[in-house]
């Protein structure tokens, strides 16, 4: 018979881990993640109280939730949504909507990743309703400026900024005193980057203007995170450097696209690699510019190598 202390046991493991997510990016947290399944799994079918079998529900959604995103992460789509599909199930079973709907937004963030907007838009609705069920604000305000930015993906400016405004509506009247393990991460330093991130793509699919919309949002993000969200900060810099570029600030784009790489080093997320190759690509429009030409020959070299970022 398992009790309480066996499940807090593996919320205090999932929590050290998804900061070592944070902090290294997912490709260094694959195994670990994939053993404690492994050896966790034998808790489903443990005798325990109703109480805590509840509990052990969510900890083992959330393991499994943590698992598709170090997946997704990783470069591991296959894996991420099959990890994924379990977390809804054990999420499902203890009852947890505020749960449920954060793995319909890590699964939509997947689809969004990889360009399939109108997927990610459905889960992103699917989350939506699950955060409504629940009450939890927090959740609807990640689930709104994710829909924000794959709206902007599209180049639908009005549906991206309605969308915008509604998330930091409800992220500022959510209770955030006593907020889940897995929603810590949206903080005002994250609703910036996720703004910046909207208006980053609605420069290259509404209008150049939103670059210089983006800028201080993300100057603010990346001034917000701290060594405990490396890869998030990382990730700032190289929307925060690509605006810079658009904005003609060369020089200033050039060292902040540097800053990022130098930081990168410590963090190995095939994500992250993916999301420095259009920085790249906006510094060749400086064709004249060597410095920027260094960067984007940089970044080529440092993103064809799994072990070199």
């Amino acid at each position: 018979m398992i009790g309480l202390a066996d499940v807090t046991h593996l919320e205090e493991d999932i929590r050290a881990l998804r900061e070592m997510d944070y902090r290294h990016g997912g490709e260094p947290c694959l195994d670990r993640v994939r053993r404690r399944i492994r050896d966790n799994l034998p808790l489903l079918t443990a005798t325990a109280a109703p109480e805590v079998r509840q509990r052990l529900h969510v900890a083992m959604a959330d393991l499994r939730n943590l698992a598709g995103w170090v997946c997704f992460d990783a470069g591991l789509v296959t894996n991420a949504h099959n990890h994924f599909s379990h977390a809804l199930a054990l999420a499902g079973i203890a009852g947890d909507d505020g749960l449920i709907a954060n793995v319909c937004y890590r699964l939509g963030r997947v689809y969004l990743h990889h360009g399939h907007l109108d997927e990610a838009l459905r889960y992103f609705d699917l989350g939506r309703i699950a955060a409504s069920r629940s009450g939890d604000r927090l959740a609807a305000g990640i689930i709104s400026v994710n829909s924000a930015w794959a709206c902007a993906r599209k180049g639908d400016e009005h549906g991206a900024l309605t969308l915008l405004d509604r998330g930091r509506e409800q992220f500022t009247a959510a209770n955030r005193t006593e907020v889940a393990e897995w929603a810590r991460f949206f903080t005002e330093s994250d609703l910036s980057a996720m703004a910046g991130a909207v208006h980053t793509t609605l420069a290259g699919t509404a209008g150049r203007h939103h670059a210089r919309t983006a800028v201080p949002l993300l100057h603010a993000a990346v001034n917000g995170y701290g060594e405990d969200m490396a890869r998030s900060r990382i990730l700032s810099l190289v929307l925060l450097s690509t605006d810079q570029l658009i904005e003609g600030d060369v020089e200033v784009g050039v060292g902040t696209g540097l800053r990022a790489l130098d930081s990168a080093a410590a963090v190995g997320s095939a994500r992250m690699r993916d999301r420095f190759r259009p920085l790249a690509l906006q510094a060749r429009r400086h064709h004249d510019h060597a410095g920027a030409l260094d960067l984007a020959e940089r970044i080529d070299a440092r993103t064809t190598r799994p072990d070199s970022l």
